[in-house]
This record gives C-alpha cells, structure tokens and sequence, in this order.
C-alpha cells in the first residue's frame, strides 16, 4: 500500500494539465472583464477630476517659468482629446494595482508552491517602481526638459508658443515613458531569480546593455533630442548597474544556503 506523501511541484504540475482548456478560457475572460472594469473605474474618477489633474500638469510649466493662460488650441476637438487622454493617464496609475491583483490571480493557479511566494513580492514592486518612475519624472525631469527647450528655443531666435495639447502631450508620454522604464530592474531581477541571466553575464553585456537602453529612450522619449534622450538613458543605465550590484548579493545569498 503507497504511502501517503506531500505533493511535490511536479504533482501540482501534473494536477493543472487537468483543468479543461474551456476552463481556462472562462478564468481569461473574467480575468479581461475584472481588468477592464478596473481600468472603466479608474478612468471614470480621473475624468470626473480631469480639472485637478491639469492643474497638477502645469506645475512643471510654471516652475519653468511660464503661465498656463499663455497656452492655446489649433484644433475644435483639442479640448476634449486634452480631457480624454488625463483621465486614461491618471485611470492607468489609479487601477494599477487592482490590475496587477487581477493578472496575478490568473496566474497564481498555474505556479508551484515556490514560484507564489514570489509574486505578490514581485507585482507590489512593479506597481512601485512605477510610481517611483512617475514621481522623478515630475518632480526632477519635466521641468528641466522644459527649461531647456524655453531657452533653446529663444537661443534660436524662436517665441515660444505652445499649444495646451502639445505639452499635455509631451508631459504625458514623459511620465509614462519614465513609469515603464523604472520597471527595467524588475525584469532583470526575475531573470536572475529564475536562473535565466546572472550578475556576470549582466557585467559583461554592459556595453550591450548602454546600447540598448539608449535605443529603448528613443523608443520612449516623445522627442528625438539627444537632452531628452539623455535624461532618461541615465537613469536607467544607473538602475541597470543598481540590479548587478543587487543581483550579486542574491547570488551570494542563495550559495551561503
């Protein structure tokens, strides 16, 4: 007669392949309409609170030097693209966590015991180094960027004149661009924890890394001015140099166990 025994991570395994396929469609699909709600809610308060938020966006300009009443608008429906693209921009902030939640419990099912330990850890990171990646782009970066372009354009000669969707615009693909960029030490972490890519793989691809993450700044970054470039390419470069130093403490944790 067998004994009776734990299961293993091969059992857990074994148990998911016999969920129907149909099944995991059915978890997809509220896992879809969970998100989307989420993000319907989130959009909702922001667009209600659309006001606010502009307000919150003309700090930058202000420290910069310049008057909101001197922003104007070219087209009939400006405006209205101004408030839907605020209330997607803050709805996204606002529901990320409940978003990350949902995908997450989607995904919990199909992991080992070892692999649930990480998630939450892994998902309450991202959701922070998001809002790490926004708040330095807002309190640091937008008004230096805008700083520089005021005088260089007055260097050339130009008055500056810019319309309200323009910056909105700029600003907007700014935050976001740094939100997803700060994720760039979770991606690699996960690699290391996985066994996928260790610290000296990650010293020795530094050249490839700096080259890479350039391209990615000019992927993000809604200009194509090596200022702008630059202020994002750093950072990251620096947060890449962060995860190696990281990165060698896990392993030399994981060899004293």
């Amino acid at each position: 007669m067998p004994q009776n025994r734990l299961p293993d991570e091969d059992d857990v395994r074994a148990g998911l392949e016999t969920k129907p396929f149909l099944a995991h469609l059915e978890d997809l699909r509220w896992t879809i309409i969970r998100c989307v709600g989420a993000l319907a809610v989130g959009v909702c308060v922001c667009a209600f609170t659309a006001k606010y938020i502009l307000q919150a966006l003309y700090v930058p300009y202000r420290a910069a030097g310049r008057d909101p009443k001197d922003l104007f608008n070219l087209g009939v429906v400006d405006p209205f693209s101004i408030h839907m693209e605020i209330s997607l921009f803050g709805g996204v902030i606002l529901s990320l966590p409940l978003l990350l939640y949902f995908i997450g419990q989607f995904l919990l099912p199909a992991l080992t015991p070892r692999e649930k330990r990480f998630i939450a850890p892994i998902f309450a990171a991202g959701t922070v180094l998001f809002i790490i990646g926004v708040t330095f782009c807002y309190a640091f970066v937008l008004r230096a960027t805008l700083q520089f372009f005021i005088a260089y354009s007055g260097y050339l000669g130009f008055t500056t004149m810019w319309t309200a969707k323009g910056l909105i615009d700029f600003e907007v693909q700014m935050l976001l661009g740094f939100g997803i960029a700060f994720e760039l030490p979770l991606v690699i972490l996960v690699l290391n924890l996985l066994g996928l890519v260790s610290a000296e793989q990650l010293a020795a691809k530094r050249r490839h890394a700096a080259l890479g993450i350039f391209v990615a700044a000019c992927c993000i970054i809604p200009s194509t001015d090596l200022f702008s470039l630059s202020v994002l390419a750093v950072p990251m470069y620096l947060l890449y140099e962060v995860c190696i130093f990281v990165a060698r403490i896990v392993e030399r944790r994981k060899a004293a166990r």
